[in-house]
């Protein structure tokens, strides 16, 4: 709650900050070279961090090898951490969904969050472009849909608006499809900090399978009853959000209460991949800095 109100505090005090730099920049300003130069930089790089790194959504593609080969190739689109409300406004998802589509994937996975301190009544209009994705799309939901803290649990209204867009929420359950005739079984769990993921679920997973998990938190993977699956699929961290040591681990560790290491990327794990997507949103601060939005492609072989 303390995070949220400095980060309000952040939003708006940014503007100020603007007509700050010009003020520094213009002729006559009678503070030392030093610093002056100094306070230039820190405008700018703030400056930087609220409107421009958060707006560039970066396009990250990953080669995967299965043990268990395929018999022809995958592309999964990943995004992550929407986060559409009071930081990330639609037009970034516009964007994003333009990029995917242009990526041609096979599916897009989308590991929750879709919405952050969003009135009920405008998550329709919001994530209306959402209807748009053309690949098939399956997804769980994050702690922030499922009334994280003090916030309000929207999932119900969020599922029934999701399904309209074509997109399939899949907590706690296992979806199979088949793709240019190779079966591949997506095991959602929902998310662990909200709700109960159902691990009996991953219990009766084979390895010779295409088994690949959907879970919003990747501290999730440490609960596992067993690791009969190719891959699992994460997001929440949002890298740190702000990639400045040790701010970021700070972050991840204690604003997104993560228990264990896992931060971004693709980490080896009991025998298994997990891959932790960073995501495209804002949450906390309205701030990206040396992590902007990402949208991950997976190409597995």
């Amino acid at each position: 709650m303390i995070l949220t109100s400095l980060g309000v505090i952040a939003f708006y005090l940014s503007y100020f900050l603007a007509f700050f730099l010009i003020y520094l920049i213009w002729p006559g300003i009678q503070a030392g070279r030093t610093l002056r130069f100094f306070l230039i930089l820190i405008c700018l790089i703030f400056l930087y961090a609220r409107f421009i790194e958060p707006r560039i959504i970066r396009i990250k593609r990953r080669q995967i090898n299965f043990k268990n080969p395929l018999k022809t190739g995958l592309k999964i689109v990943i995004i992550s951490d929407l986060h559409i409300g009071l930081f990330t406004k639609k037009s970034l998802l516009t964007k994003a969904v333009k990029k995917i589509n242009n990526l041609n994937p096979d599916l897009v996975f989308i590991p929750g969050d879709f919405v952050w301190r969003l009135p009920e009544n405008k998550i329709e209009k919001n994530l209306a472009d959402l209807k748009k994705l053309m690949p098939r799309t399956l997804a769980v939901l994050g702690n922030h849909d499922c009334g994280n803290q003090h916030e309000k649990d929207v999932s119900k209204k969020l599922m029934e608006i999701l399904l309209k867009c074509g997109i399939k929420v899949i907590d706690n359950k296992i979806e199979t499809i088949k793709i240019r005739g190779q079966e591949i079984r997506i095991v959602g769990l929902a998310d662990l900090e909200t709700r109960k993921p159902d691990y009996n679920l991953l219990k009766n997973l084979s390895r010779d399978d295409i088994n690949i998990i959907l879970e919003h938190n990747p501290d999730a993977a440490y609960e596992f009853p067993s690791y009969n699956m190719n891959l699992v699929v994460c997001g929440h961290t949002h890298g740190g959000q702000i990639r400045i040591y040790p701010f970021y681990k700070y972050a991840y560790k204690y604003i997104a209460r993560m228990t264990h290491d896992f931060d971004k990327g693709l980490r080896e794990f009991r025998g298994t991949k997990v891959f932790i997507t960073t995501g495209i949103g804002l949450g906390g601060l309205p701030f990206r800095f040396l992590m902007p939005p990402v949208i991950d492609i997976l190409e597995i072989e």
